[in-house]
């Protein structure tokens, strides 16, 4: 068996632990599996990542990763190119990316000789030889507490949009029963608080708190699970992007976390996996509301925990792993 290691190929990485961004989950889980990890730019990056039969990049953002798959297909070895969005499509969340960063991606995929994708929304973005590998949970620590905080919202720092369609619906229903919100990572407190009175504002401020980990005295997996503990005892997770085909391809982590510990989750995406709960921003209160009242978010969180059962093997990259040895061997 050809050994691999995963690259993480633009600045975002497991080396900023309170992040614990989608290299998080695409590069430093399936190592601990399967092979080696390195940080592109980071002492020794490049040594560690030529020392194996297989380079996989995650998301090569950069002329860097384009000289490292140079380096790694004259050498003879395999360059495997791993997508968990659509950079072409980035606009509907974010700053788009700079047409330098697109130039890099597109010439590192030139070289690739297979192309890996987080969701089958994904699979029409990239040309080539394209393969569907689905994010990895290992479910081990991943238990669900007792019920206490009402909503929870745990972004990546992807959902930076849409927010502010969903916020009336989510102040409107504090408003009317004793609900609280924790944010982690990503503060959404403001739309929350707007227009209110100064007392009221401050009632409301109350009942909403944001997590953040230590990025200089804990490790990515020890601020993993720091979150995962504040997390767990939620009764309803949250995910909101803006309409659009990102929102669509985009990776499933948000759900994915939510889903191991039983929780169900609310999003705006169409089509949501088992356990989770599409509606349009104007219908997010009445939902919310029936999910908290009825006391269905208990089931929903069951179906949740199932399906993320099914993501909780590296059977996927060991099967995407065999066909690169055997292609190319």
């Amino acid at each position: 068996m050809k050994t691999v290691c995963f690259i993480t190929g633009q600045e975002d990485s497991f080396d900023y632990p309170s992040d614990l961004p989608e290299a998080y989950w695409r590069v430093w889980m399936p190592s601990k599996k399967l092979g080696s990890a390195a940080v592109l730019g980071r002492e020794g990056a490049t040594k560690r990542a030529l020392q194996a039969d297989i380079v996989w990049i995650y998301e090569p953002l950069c002329f860097a990763a384009h000289a490292l798959a140079d380096v790694a297909k004259q050498m003879g070895k395999q360059v495997v190119v791993d997508w968990s969005e659509d950079i072409y499509a980035r606009h509907e969340q974010d700053r788009p990316y700079s047409a330098a960063r697109v130039e890099a991606a597109e010439k590192t995929m030139e070289l690739a000789d297979m192309i890996v994708v987080a969701t089958p929304g994904l699979g029409p973005v990239y040309s080539g030889v394209v393969r569907v590998v689905e994010t990895v949970i290992p479910l081990e620590g991943w238990e669900r507490k007792r019920p206490q905080v009402d909503l929870s919202w745990w972004s990546d720092g992807r959902q930076k949009l849409g927010f502010e369609k969903v916020a009336p619906a989510i102040s409107d229903v504090m408003a009317r029963r004793s609900i609280d919100l924790i944010n982690i990572q990503f503060a959404h407190e403001r739309p929350l608080v707007a227009g209110l009175e100064p007392d009221e504002r401050q009632q409301r401020a109350a009942r909403l708190s944001a997590h953040f980990g230590d990025d200089r005295n804990r490790t990515a997996d020890q601020n993993l699970a720091d979150f995962r503990d504040v997390f767990s005892s939620a009764i309803v997770s949250l995910e909101c992007y803006l309409p659009g085909s990102y929102r669509e391809s985009v990776s499933d982590v948000p759900l994915l976390r939510a889903a191991a510990l039983g929780i169900p989750s609310l999003t705006t995406r169409h089509d949501p996996p088992r356990g989770c709960v599409e509606a349009p921003p104007e219908q997010w209160g009445d939902v919310l509301l029936d999910l908290i009242d009825s006391g269905s978010w208990a089931k929903l969180g069951r179906e949740a925990r199932n399906w993320a059962e099914t993501r909780s093997t590296y059977e996927g990259y060991e099967q995407t792993l065999k066909e690169v040895n055997n292609a190319y061997s």
